[in-house]
């Protein structure tokens, strides 16, 4: 069987040259890249060094130190992959005789004396290979038979001297596009016949991404139309890191066969977001959403621990060191069918993680299998463990696709040695095609003194591989884009074609859309016809009518059934105040139950909400065996109390950092002081704190009844859960206390609801005059706790039963507006509520504008919002 080898160049030429031969039955031919064929010449298991030797033994000469010049720059994490590219760069040139006499280049010739010794045996630099390969040429006849160099644009100067050895001893052709660099070539030439090369145009886009959209449409359309196999289609460009992402959504978007030759980014990969998931932690530290990541990245893993894993753990905890998951799982135990087994999967590996990136190689083996775990050794090469970050966003994988029946996306280098009919060359800006030439980064051109390497003629080989694309094709478009992804404007390419230039507008309509949201984004027609869109659309025309309160507005038909049902459930004094001070709030969270996303796992600081209830926690600690009668007492129970909040809240909601916490609790207990010395003294009777009302209760309780309580003839309920209260039997006395850890407002005025803000404490009363009917003198008191000393507004006597009245008549109204159906929000919050993000953006034009509307709508509810 006659042996015949074929030399290629690239992964995509490599590729579609084997498939080839698979097709032709072309038994015997050998498909080779230029180290591979010197690598076959040197026989025995001898290989070029790949970069999973050269970054170890990089990483190795760079730790033994002794440098004149880069010793400062050694331990630094991008050096592994610095000197990686200028290694390459440096054999591609081939070894100089001579070398100019300066600090840099000593330091890089130890370097590479160093990565040469520190190499397996079976692997070689590419001029070590040479000489291997050069040694052995006798048997070139039977190891290789007749060379052909098939679409080979250059071959780089350390492999010339072996082809024109192995020329005196087998036949080597080289065919290729007369483009090529082959002056230097002593062998048989042949040229590539030149295709019409029919330039169809050369489109302006906005933006890259525009680009690549364009490019699909015209992929589409040659497909479409033209009836072209994607095996001949091939969109490229100098470099095309820049499109990659929008061609990956776009091409999975569209359903296209898209080919990527130089591979997709390894954490747009299930596999890669395994080994981001486990960097997220080991970076920067672990969190209760971290962890729950992990587990979902990693199948395996999760299959180790039940089903119930994570039951009883409150999702709003951070739970942020091993510590706190202790006791959260030893709390949660109970709940768990097998508390234990997940204690002793669980644990021991969050403690591995809470070593953080230190232990990145034994995290990578103990929760990694297969190709994520290749990833993850790949990354820790490339670099130390600190930037594995960044390692991991630099790693390529394949697509898994098979570019002998697909559109191919790459570098125009790839293109160029494996040519295709059909082509769209994008990125023509000034500066991308042709790149400027920028040298070597750890040896720039001023330190070679002379020496030229080749990627000091990357802007010559970009016009080359540009020519060779035109030249070889039958059809070729042209794009570049107006303006970077920046947003600054662009120059042209001087390969750019002005005369041919045709602006192409975002909302252009194309002949063929590459997929249907292209085709609804394209054709607004067809688009308005789609209910999402003929709804938004409808909404904003709504947003803009003044002279009308709309389904947009809040607007629903009278007795809506989901409003129905969220009227007919228990409220809570926070659910009476939304419904009474923001109607169309009200559907949204209790009817829609629309919820805000915890989003910080580990706040800088607590909400407003989240501190009061801390300060409440504290005083309801305090308090829960009796009023200390002392201020030393107080000073003594509260720090106790703070003790023990500081360890058990981290475990069921998210808490600011150590230090930050701790002056949380600081100032919390501050506050709490306050609110517990403003009674010291005073003898109320029994004291009960955090008491529930309206719901069934475990333990002693002052209620003579526990259903919820109903607020008049209103048809509302609710339940809720009072801070203080105070109660003496002897003398039929009670007291109510509403904590606030906010500033008193200063005002001339009593304080009643404060325009709805302080509904709370009368709804509380309330329920203590329904619950304890043998009360006869009730007092409802705010007491607010940033003031030294605390401030607090009472009300009392016929003042108070005026409230409750009227704030039963409010929640009379607020029912009878849900139940009209004529909804529309309250008055602006002084404060953000996350809520009105559904809101327009320019909510207080929106407000201005539909003001006569919603006054008309919330009229019922005006005398609460204009209260004293």
């Amino acid at each position: 069987m006659p042996i015949h080898t074929v030399i290629v160049d690239g992964p995509l030429a490599v590729r579609m040259r084997r498939l080839d031969a698979a097709r032709q039955g072309a038994t015997g031919r050998q498909v080779l890249t230029v180290p591979l064929l010197a690598s076959r010449l040197a026989g025995g298991f001898l290989a070029p060094a790949s970069q999973e030797f050269l970054y170890p033994a990089i990483r190795l000469a760079l730790e033994a130190g002794g440098f004149e010049d880069i010793g400062g720059v050694a331990t630094l994490p991008g050096m592994p992959a610095a000197v990686l590219a200028a290694l390459y760069d440096w054999w591609d040139a081939g070894v100089p005789k001579r070398l100019p006499n300066n600090a840099r280049l000593r330091d890089f010739a130890l370097l590479e004396g160093r990565v040469r010794a520190a190499l397996p045996s079976g692997m070689l630099a590419p001029p070590d290979l040479v000489d291997a390969a050069a040694r052995r040429l006798r048997l070139a006849p039977r190891l290789v038979g007749p060379v052909t160099i098939e679409d080979v644009p250059d071959i780089k100067p350390v492999w010339r001297p072996l082809f024109a050895q192995l020329s005196q001893v087998v036949p080597v052709r080289w065919i290729s596009a007369a483009q090529s660099k082959r002056s230097w070539f002593t062998g048989m030439v042949e040229s590539r016949s030149e295709g019409k090369a029919a330039l169809a145009s050369a489109d302006l886009c906005a933006d890259p991404r525009s680009e690549a959209r364009e490019a699909l449409r015209w992929a589409r359309s040659r497909i479409a139309d033209a009836g072209v196999a994607p095996e001949n289609i091939a969109i490229a460009t100098a470099s095309p890191w820049a499109w990659d992402d929008t061609f990956l959504v776009l091409a999975r978007e569209a359903g296209l066969p898209l080919h990527f030759t130089h591979g997709v980014p390894a954490l747009s990969t299930r596999e890669g977001q395994a080994c981001a998931a486990i960097t997220d932690i080991m970076l920067r530290g672990v969190s209760q959403e971290r962890v729950r990541l992990l587990f979902a990245r990693l199948p395996a893993l999760r299959e180790q621990l039940p089903a119930d894993w994570a039951k009883g753990l409150r999702r709003g905890a951070g739970l942020t060191t091993p510590e706190l998951w202790r006791h959260a799982l030893s709390h949660a135990r109970a709940e768990r069918k097998d508390g234990g087994a997940v204690e002793r999967v669980l644990l021991p590996i969050l403690d591995l993680l809470a070593e953080g990136i230190s232990v990145a190689k034994q995290a990578g083996t103990r929760l990694l299998r297969g190709r994520s775990l290749a990833l993850w050794e790949d990354a820790l090469r490339m670099a130390p463990p600190q930037a594995i970050e960044l390692s991991l966003q630099a790693l390529r994988v394949s697509d898994g696709r098979e570019p002998g029946n697909s559109i191919v996306w790459g570098p125009a280098r790839h293109l160029a040695a494996a040519p295709r009919k059909h082509v769209r060359l994008i990125g023509l800006d000034a500066n991308s095609w042709p790149r400027r030439s920028l040298g070597e980064a750890l040896l720039p051109d001023h330190v070679l003194e002379g020496l030229r390497l080749p990627s000091s003629d990357i802007s010559d080989q970009d016009r080359m591989a540009h020519d060779i694309l035109v030249g070889q094709s039958v059809e070729y478009t042209l794009s570049r884009a107006d303006r970077g992804t920046a947003g600054a404007r662009q120059g042209r390419s001087i390969l750019w074609r002005p005369d041919l230039e045709r602006i192409v507008g975002r909302s252009a309509i194309p002949r063929h859309a590459f997929s249907e949201s292209d085709r609804l984004y394209a054709r607004p027609p067809d688009a308005g016809k789609q209910p999402q869109i003929r709804s938004s659309r409808a909404c904003w025309k709504a947003w803009s009518d003044g002279d009308r309160h709309t389904a947009h507005d809040g607007l629903v038909r009278p007795e809506h059934p989901l409003i129905a049902v969220a009227l007919s459930d228990v409220q809570s004094t926070t659910s009476l105040r939304r419904m009474l001070c923001d109607p169309l709030g009200f559907v949204w969270e209790y009817a829609l139950h629309w919820r805000q996303p915890s989003l910080d796992p580990q706040p800088l600081a607590l909400d407003p909400r989240s501190f009061g209830e801390l300060v409440h926690a504290l005083i309801a600690g305090v308090l829960r065996d009796g009023a200390p009668r002392t201020a030393d007492g107080i000073d003594i129970a509260l720090t106790d109390e703070a003790k023990r909040l500081a360890a058990v809240w981290p475990i069921s909601r998210a808490v600011p950092p150590g230090l930050l916490w701790r002056h949380t609790i600081t100032l919390a207990s501050e506050r709490a002081a306050r609110g517990l010395r403003e009674a010291l003294g005073e003898s109320r009777g029994k004291t009960w704190t955090e008491v529930v009302f309206g719901e069934t209760v475990e333990g002693p309780h002052p209620w003579t009844a526990l259903e919820p309580v109903q607020i008049g003839g209103s048809g509302v309920r609710f339940r809720g859960r009072i801070d203080r209260l105070d109660e003496d039997v002897a003398t039929g006395a009670a007291t109510i206390t509403d904590y606030k850890a906010g500033e008193a407002p200063r005002r001339k005025r009593p304080l009643i609801f404060d325009r709805g803000r302080e509904l709370q404490r009368v709804f509380y009363a309330m329920a203590v005059s329904y619950l304890l009917p043998d009360v006869r003198n009730l007092e409802s008191r705010l007491v607010y706790l940033k003031n030294e000393p605390a401030v607090a507004f009472g009300l009392a006597n016929d003042a108070l039963a005026t409230a409750i009245e009227q704030a039963i008549s409010f929640t009379t109204a607020g029912a009878e507006v849900q139940h009209s159906g004529r909804i529309a929000p309250g008055p602006e919050p002084e404060f953000f509520d996350p809520l009105s993000i559904a809101l327009p953006a320019d909510a207080e034009s929106y407000r201005r504008l539909k003001q006569r509307q919603f006054a008309q709508a919330n009229s019922p509810l005006a005398k609460l919002w204009s209260s004293a």
